[in-house]
């Protein structure tokens, strides 16, 4: 700490804090193949030109690597009744699979995810990280590209924006235009099995009789003459 003062306790500072408007937000980031998301509710404008936003991140997540590395973050802010996005980005999934497949989303600029339930988006460049002594971190960025979901001509930015990606297990093998309709089967036809030839039976050659058999013969003969 930089001074000795002994700061105000938690408890005794929440009802002045709660009266500093804030609004939890998807805070998500991409680098390379890794993407992934985490709710932030300590999120303020702290300038404005160029206009920046000022995040505060508790320390040891997954998603703080992902922001250094690739000098990007997107904020997208959530409807108040978005349970499911809330519930399963309440802290950034280390399970080492992809968060956001089945989850109709877009991709801002800077690779990062932006649900399509949101309100709007800020996609925004870091500018700033400052490691304070206390349990958050603070990540300043610099707005390069806003939007107003689903409201036509609301894109307040310079770049694109992809086109909204649909979940990964509807389209991972069959085209958007594909339906699933039955195919008539044909009817199987049995190859006929040819008959085995019939054996050929050779006959057995009969030995001629030999010359000892033919002198008992004509002796034989004699004999009885």
């Amino acid at each position: 700490m930089l001074t000795d003062r002994p700061p105000l306790s938690r408890s005794l500072a929440d009802p002045a804090l709660a009266l500093i408007p804030n609004a939890a937000m998807l805070l998500t980031a991409t680098f390379g193949e890794i993407r992934t998301g985490v709710i932030v509710r300590c999120v303020q404008q702290c300038a404005m030109h160029p206009p920046m936003l000022m995040v505060a991140l508790e320390k040891g997540q997954i998603i703080s690597p992902l922001i250094r590395d690739s000098r990007n973050f997107t904020l997208s802010v959530l409807p108040k009744d978005e349970a499911l996005l809330r519930r399963m980005f309440a802290r950034a999934p280390d399970h080492g699979g992809d968060p956001f497949l089945g989850i109709p989303h877009r991709t801002a600029p800077s690779r990062g995810i932006v649900p399509e339930r949101a309100h709007a988006f800020f996609d925004c460049e870091l500018v700033r990280h400052l490691d304070i002594d206390a349990d958050f971190e603070v990540y300043v960025g610099m707005v390069h590209h806003a939007q107003v979901m689903h409201a036509p001509g609301s894109c307040l930015c310079a770049g694109p924006v992809e086109a909204p990606e649909k979940p990964a297990f509807r389209t991972r093998h069959l085209p958007a235009t594909t339906t699933l309709e039955p195919v008539p089967c044909a009817p199987v036809r049995r190859s006929a099995t040819p008959k085995a030839a019939p054996r050929r039976i050779r006959p057995v050659a009969k030995k001629a009789p030999g010359r000892g058999s033919e002198r008992s013969t004509s002796g034989s003969t004699g004999r009885k003459r």
